[in-house]
């Protein structure tokens, strides 16, 4: 009833798209499947989706193939792909409900809402990262003007702090660090890529180093003393080792993108390895 209701309220009202989120359920409670049903059958709905959690794996079937006898579905929404899972459930979806995964969530913004690509989600499985999407995702957010004069830069040896903290705040647009990292083809027992610290917390710190810059040192790093390297721990609330820390990371990372920079689309990633002190 307030699901019909509801519905007519906002037909009235003139709305072009009327969502109605129902509550989560198992496919062994009787009672609420036998609700959806009822909802079903009161507003007619054009599209009826399942949302399901990727990280469920195979128990995801079961649930899938209990909601599509039930309420005949449309087709398939699967979230958390941004989490370690592959999205190997998707196969094993398609296969037995033989309904098409129609969209996917990366994450809890709207910017994580995307459509579903097999070739992308292959990919994945196959442990090649999803490049196509990162891709995608970089262009929304890095400026092409912008990207046009750091890879000048990045050439000629000139990056400083200033295109540093820009990088991290594109990337911060773009998702956490360990879910753009997750769209990169590196398997993830490989030795470097364990070395990467994921933890936002670390790109947090980072930011903070560097707005405890003065704007010379952001755009000279090469003057930053001892006595300078105490005042920016300081004010940054970091010890004078942190900031050594980033300084080493620095370097690391501006080579790290000269050999990046042949690439179409340079991507800068303001990271380094970890392993140092």
């Amino acid at each position: 009833k307030i699901s019909k209701e509801g519905v007519e309220k906002f037909r009235r009202a003139g709305s072009d798209v009327i969502i109605i989120d129902t509550a989560g359920r198992l496919h062994i409670d009787e009672g609420m499947m036998d609700e959806i049903k009822r909802i079903r059958n009161a507003v007619k709905p054009h599209q009826v989706y399942l949302v399901l959690d990727a990280m469920t794996g195979q128990e995801a079937v079961n649930i899938a193939s209990a909601f599509n006898s039930a309420v005949e579905c449309d087709g398939i929404l699967l979230t958390k792909l941004d989490s370690d899972t592959r999205g190997g459930a998707a196969l094993s979806i398609n296969y037995v409900v033989k309904k098409p995964i129609k969209f996917v969530s990366n994450g809890e913004k709207v910017d994580d809402f995307d459509l579903f690509y097999p070739d992308r989600i292959a990919s994945r499985i196959l442990g090649k990262g999803d490049v196509l999407t990162l891709v995608e995702k970089a262009e929304k957010v890095f400026d092409q003007k912008k990207a046009e004069e750091l890879s000048k830069k990045i050439e000629k040896q000139q990056l400083n702090f200033e295109d540093f903290i820009e990088q991290i705040k594109a990337i911060r647009k773009m998702g956490s660090l360990d879910k753009v990292m997750s769209m990169l083809p590196i398997a993830k027992n490989n030795k470097a890529f364990k070395k990467i610290d994921f933890d936002q917390s670390h790109i947090d710190r980072m930011e903070a180093i560097i707005n405890s810059m003065t704007v010379n040192e952001r755009r000279n790093p090469d003057i930053i003393n001892g006595n300078r390297k105490k005042r920016i721990a300081t004010g940054s609330g970091n010890s004078v080792n942190e900031v050594n820390k980033l300084l080493k990371q620095f370097a690391k990372t501006k080579q790290m993108m000269k050999n990046f920079s042949s690439v179409k689309g340079k991507l800068g990633l303001p990271f380094g390895d970890q392993a140092g002190g």
